[in-house]
């Protein structure tokens, strides 16, 4: 196991190199950034206590550093005046790549399987941002629609009949991938509002996971299972679904309003129905856990609780989307 400090210092090199991302005025130092971010992330996956971290790291490494390729060539052909529109897509794919945007996904499931829950959720959340803002800066968004739609379509059927809680939460990655790519054609605040949203739940989430250690949907039926803890796996999967009034309902509804706006119709048909397949294996999922070798499920539990982590994830998933209502409203 690394040494806190090192692993600190790493995580250090990691937030900066983002930042230098996120502020730089050109495509070479974004691409710089995100290379210091690359080797500052690969030991921050390594762990002598996971034996698949290793295989993680590497995989992470040659697409990573393939996209980063790919990227430097556009930013070259761009710099050269050659073929102004081909190298813009290869920039997009490169990022894309980065991203894990269908069709470039099949790495995400794979590594996300062999490495610990807060490495998913760094992977899933603030490896993302760079590539994102610079997506979001340079690029042609047309070319972002067919890339969307696809990873809504595959983020949504692969996570069905998935036993693996890290593959699960990979597919759902990629198709709130999508959803990102459809919101930033349309408004830049509006897909920063869709990755915050995002990015809590999934931290709530995952932190809950890492500390019951679990990996496996079967886990979820155990009764060393807490009946508490089981109603707030349910609805944190039901607010990631986005089922209505909770707090991942809101984004989605943003999104689709937006797009009805700009006369997106096509769009809005994948949208709605990879959003009801997601909430169908959600439910499907938590509802099996609630009521499977429940023999033990004592209900009176759910009064009383030790856990202020659970409570604060409870109240913010049920009761998040009425109160930025409030807020709004009162602006």
């Amino acid at each position: 196991m690394m040494l806190n400090s090192t692993k600190m210092l790493f995580m250090m090199f990691m937030f900066m190199s983002t930042l230098i991302s996120v502020s730089s005025n050109n495509w070479l130092t974004g691409w710089m950034g995100l290379e210091i971010n690359l080797m500052a992330f690969i030991p921050i996956l390594y762990s002598k206590m996971n034996y698949y971290s290793s295989e993680s790291s590497m995989k992470y490494f040659i697409i990573q550093s393939s996209s980063s390729m790919i990227l430097l060539l556009g930013i070259i052909l761009s710099s050269l005046k050659i073929n102004i529109n081909m190298s813009s897509v290869i920039m997009t794919c490169g990022l894309l790549t980065k991203l894990g945007v269908a069709p470039f996904h099949m790495w995400v499931p794979s590594i996300m399987e062999g490495i610990n829950w807060m490495n998913c959720l760094i992977l899933s959340t603030w490896q993302k941002i760079a590539p994102l803002t610079l997506i979001s800066y340079s690029v042609n968004n047309s070319m972002l629609i067919t890339p969307a739609m696809l990873s809504m379509l595959i983020g949504s059927v692969g996570g069905l009949n998935q036993s693996s809680i890290k593959k699960l939460m990979a597919y759902s990655s990629i198709n709130n991938i999508g959803w990102i790519l459809i919101s930033m054609m349309m408004s830049m605040l509006a897909w920063v509002n869709y990755f915050m949203i995002y990015s809590l739940m999934i931290f709530m989430f995952m932190c809950m996971l890492n500390k019951e250690n679990m990996n496996y949907i079967n886990q979820c039926f155990m009764s060393t299972f807490k009946s508490m803890n089981k109603v707030l796996f349910l609805i944190m999967l039901l607010s990631m679904g986005g089922m209505p009034p909770m707090l991942g309902f809101m984004p989605k509804w943003m999104i689709i309003q937006l797009t009805v706006m700009f006369n997106m119709y096509i769009v809005v048909t994948m949208m709605v129905v990879s959003s009801l397949i997601v909430l169908f294996y959600y439910i499907q999922m938590s509802f099996s856990m609630l009521m499977i070798n429940s023999q033990k499920l004592k209900w009176m539990e759910l009064l009383i609780t030790k856990n202020k982590m659970m409570i604060i994830s409870f109240f913010i998933n049920m009761f998040g989307f009425i109160f930025i209502i409030i807020i709004k409203s009162m602006v």
